[in-house]
């Protein structure tokens, strides 16, 4: 490829008073410098996903999330409910970015991405959180990253003595990435930062959590823009979430469902179900396993329905939900106004305000119904304020590097007039 090199940084829980005041913006900020001054504001409209995962495997594919198979924030496994997370590669039906640049001898580089274990990138270190398949930390990271990543990367540190468990992700997402993009070129570099995200979700957006994960996450995207060391013919992209609001209610969906028969426990642990609600941040997807009768879908959206009536939620039924994953179709998903967050538990009582001594849930959730800016900055990006969704940034992106996502579904980032047109 001859068409410049590319750096993707996706910053979950950065907002814009991150970027309008704070440690990024203070004089002699590397991303300052080398972003903020002169970036392109590309607007990603409401609607789509919220939740990071998703989005971000639209980004790389251009295509809606019914299309690249990684439709929520955790994948669906109620054998495995706390296990979650979208990590490999086989969760994706259609070719990403990373695909079609290597194809065109681009060096490619993941970091924490998601959908990225297994895949061919030269440099892969997805960070995978499943410990149900691997022995330990080191073994998961070492058989989910590419084989040049643990020559290059991972190996010393192991024998070094490195603990994985006592590292934040970022941190080493930061000190890789400053060694991977000074060590030679990297055509088309996608990275991920997650632990200002964690911190704000978890502890509140002002917590002092918060303010140590935002300390992480300036040190890491120093590292990475000064190893980038972009020129005129380069291009950075920084990409952050929706932004994140506090939560106001806690729902929990799936124990009015269980009270209806349509879900069976044992103990607090869910042990079966006809009908299950599969939380995704603000948004919770109703699942139907795939050959009950229509009566079992009819059962769950009238018990859903009272709960929503009462307590100011949406129960939206969908039509595009059929093979949702390989057990279940999905027939309604339901929302709330911003700050609802729902649960996955059956047990719990059906809904906690957030105010409740009992309070147990996140303290900030994604707004669905809010955008957000992404900036951009490079030759082949716009030059003037565009707007549009996940999958068309991912369009817009692959166009600024000369290359074609073959399974995308959406035109591209236009001016706010034509998106509207």
């Amino acid at each position: 490829m001859d068409q410049g090199r590319t750096l993707v940084i996706a910053v979950d829980g950065l907002d814009a008073a991150d970027l309008a005041d704070g440690p990024l913006t203070d004089p002699g900020s590397p991303l300052r410098d080398a972003l903020l001054r002169h970036a392109v504001p590309l607007e990603i409209r409401t609607g789509g996903p919220s939740e990071p995962s998703p989005a971000l495997v639209s980004l790389m594919t251009g295509a809606s999330v019914g299309h690249t198979g990684v439709a929520m924030e955790l994948a669906f496994d109620p054998a495995e409910p706390a296990v979650g997370g979208v990590w490999y590669h086989d969760d994706l039906r259609i070719p990403t970015l990373l695909e079609v640049a290597r194809s065109r001898g681009a060096v490619t580089c993941a970091l924490q991405w998601p959908a990225t274990a297994g895949s061919g990138v030269d440099l892969c270190l997805p960070l995978v959180e499943d410990l149900r398949r691997y022995r330990d930390r080191w073994s998961m990271a070492e058989q989910t990253s590419s084989p040049r990543m643990v020559a290059e990367h991972l190996r010393h540190r192991r024998e070094a003595g490195l603990h994985l468990s006592q590292i934040e992700p970022d941190s080493l997402v930061g000190q890789v990435s400053e060694e991977a993009l000074s060590g030679g070129r990297v055509d088309l570099a996608m990275v991920r930062l997650t632990g200002l995200g964690r911190a704000r979700r978890r502890e509140g957006c002002t917590s002092s959590a918060a303010r140590r994960a935002l300390a992480v996450t300036v040190e890491a995207l120093d590292r990475l823009v000064v190893a980038f060391a972009a020129t005129e013919e380069d291009r950075i992209v920084l990409v952050p979430g929706r932004p994140l609001v506090p939560v106001e209610l806690l729902v929990h969906p799936n124990a009015v469902l269980e009270r209806h028969g349509l879900v069976r426990t044992d103990g607090p642990r869910l042990a079966g179900f006809r009908a299950l609600v599969w939380p995704d941040g603000p948004r919770g997807a109703l699942h139907v396993r795939r050959g009950e009768s229509p009566s079992v879908g009819r059962a769950a959206m009238e018990a859903l329905a009272e709960v929503a009536a009462h307590y100011r939620l949406r129960l939206r039924p969908v039509d595009d939900g059929v093979g949702a994953t390989a057990q279940t179709d999905v027939i309604a998903v339901l929302e709330g106004t911003p700050g609802t967050v729902f649960g996955l538990s059956p047990t719990h009582r059906p809904l906690v305000e957030g105010d409740d001594p009992y309070y147990a849930g996140p303290r900030a959730v994604a707004d669905p119904t809010a955008s957000t800016t992404v900036l951009g900055s490079g030759p082949g990006l716009p030059g003037t304020r565009v707007e549009g969704g996940w999958a068309d940034l991912g369009v817009t992106l692959a166009e600024s590097m000369g290359l074609v996502l073959p399974a995308a579904t959406a035109s591209g980032m236009r001016p706010a007039a034509l998106a509207e047109a």
